[in-house]
C-alpha cells in the first residue's frame, strides 16, 4: 500500500498570525487510507523499517509542491521532512527539480541531526536559494534540538506542544517560551506555537507575544485549505491582542472566561441584574469574586489582592468593563509574573 499514491493524501491544517487572527498559512499533513488502519507516525515509521521512507517522503514532498496552485493569496505551506533523508537522491529530486520554492516551508525534525557539510546540508542550501524557508520542528525538547538550531538557522522554530500544553497554569513553561522568543528573534526567526488545544493557552500565547500559533483551538487538518478563521474568532483574537498592548495594565493578563447562572457551565457566577458573584478558583471550588477594571494597574490591584485574608489571597480575580461586564479572570500568578514584568526584575 506505500506504493499506492491513491492510499496516501494531504490535510490543512491553518497556521495563524496571533496579532490579527488573519490565516498566514496552513501545515500539510499526510492522512493515509485502506485497509490497514493506523496513524501517519505508524506508517512512516514502517515505511523505515521496509526501507520505503524515503519514497514515501519524495511523494509527499511532490504533492506538497503541487498544492501551491491551491493555496490562497499572501499564504504559505509547511511540510515536514528528516533531515538525513535530504541526501537521498529522490528526496532531493523531489525538491530540486522545481527552480522555484517560494511559499513552501521545509520543516526539519529535531530528531535527526543534518550531516553538517555533507549532501544533506548542500541540497538544503540549494532549497534555499530557490526561495524556499527553514523551519524547525518539535523544538524545545532536548539538548540536540539546541545543537540543530545553532547548525540551521532556521527561518521558523516550531515549539514542541509539550511547552505549550497547560501553558496558562504554568509559570516556568510561560517563562521557557519568553527565553524562546528572545533567542528566535536575535537570529531574525519566526516562532510557530504548535499543538494549541485551548483557548486558555491561545490567550497567554498571544499575551507573550508568540506571532504565529497552530492547533486544534485554530483549526483542525481538513481536506482543503480553509482561507480565513470564523469572524467571532477573528475578532476575539484581536481582542485579546488589543489588551495585551496595554502593558501595565490588568487588561494584558486577562483570561477568557464564561459568565453565567448556571454552575455547571460556567467559570464566573453572575447574581441577579447580572452582577458577579463568584469565581471557581484552581481547585474547581466557588470562592467571592473581586472585581477590577481592566485599566486598573497591575501593581495597584497585585497589593489590592495580597491584603486579603489568607485564605483567600490566591483567588482569581473578575475583570469587569465599565458597564458591568465580565471581561474574564485574572489569576494571581499571572498578576504578580505582570508586576515583575513591570519593574523590570
Amino acid at each position: 500500500m506505500l506504493d499506492d499514491p491513491a492510499a496516501h493524501v494531504l490535510h490543512a491544517q491553518p497556521v495563524v498570525e496571533l496579532g490579527t487572527g488573519f490565516v498566514t498559512g496552513y501545515e500539510l499533513l499526510s492522512r493515509f487510507d485502506g485497509p490497514w488502519r493506523a496513524t501517519p507516525d505508524v506508517w512512516f515509521a514502517a515505511a523505515d523499517r521496509w526501507g520505503l521512507n524515503a519514497r514515501l517522503q519524495a511523494r509527499v514532498l511532490t504533492k506538497a509542491v503541487a498544492a501551491r496552485a491551491d493555496l490562497p493569496p499572501n499564504t504559505f505551506l509547511t511540510v515536514n521532512v528528516d533531515p538525513h533523508l535530504l541526501a537521498d537522491d529522490l528526496v532531493a529530486d523531489a525538491l530540486l527539480r522545481h527552480g522555484d520554492l517560494e511559499r513552501v516551508v521545509l520543516e526539519l525534525t529535531e530528531h535527526t541531526q543534518v550531516d553538517a557539510g555533507g549532501r544533506a546540508m548542500a541540497v538544503l542550501g540549494q532549497v534555499r536559494a530557490a526561495g524556499a524557508l527553514v523551519a524547525m520542528d518539535d523544538a524545545g525538547t532536548g539538548y540536540a534540538g539546541l545543537q540543530l538550531l545553532l547548525e540551521l538557522r532556521p527561518d521558523i522554530v516550531k515549539l514542541d506542544r509539550a511547552l505549550i500544553t497547560g501553558i496558562d497554569t504554568d509559570p516556568v513553561k510561560r517563562a521557557l517560551v519568553e527565553v524562546f522568543g528572545e533567542l528566535v528573534g536575535r537570529m531574525d526567526a519566526w516562532v510557530l506555537a504548535e499543538g494549541i488545544e485551548t483557548r486558555a493557552e491561545l490567550d497567554v500565547l498571544i499575551g507573550l507575544g508568540v506571532p504565529l500559533g497552530q492547533g486544534w483551538v485554530l483549526g483542525r487538518p481538513q481536506a482543503r485549505m480553509v482561507p480565513a478563521l470564523p469572524a467571532h474568532e477573528e475578532a476575539a483574537i484581536r481582542a485579546t491582542a488589543a489588551r495585551t498592548s496595554l502593558t501595565g495594565n490588568v487588561a494584558s493578563v486577562v483570561r477568557t472566561a464564561r459568565a453565567g447562572q448556571d454552575r455547571a457551565d460556567c467559570e464566573v457566577l453572575l447574581g441577579p441584574g447580572g452582577l458577579v458573584t463568584e469565581v471557581r478558583d484552581a481547585a474547581g471550588d466557588w470562592v467571592p469574586a473581586m472585581t477590577v477594571a481592566p485599566s486598573a494597574s497591575v501593581v495597584e490591584v497585585t497589593r489590592r489582592a495580597l491584603v486579603r485574608p489568607a485564605g483567600r489571597r490566591w483567588d482569581p480575580l473578575v475583570c469587569t468593563d465599565t458597564n458591568g461586564g465580565v471581561v474574564g479572570v485574572i489569576p494571581l500568578d499571572a498578576l504578580v509574573l505582570a508586576v515583575c514584568d513591570s519593574s523590570g526584575t
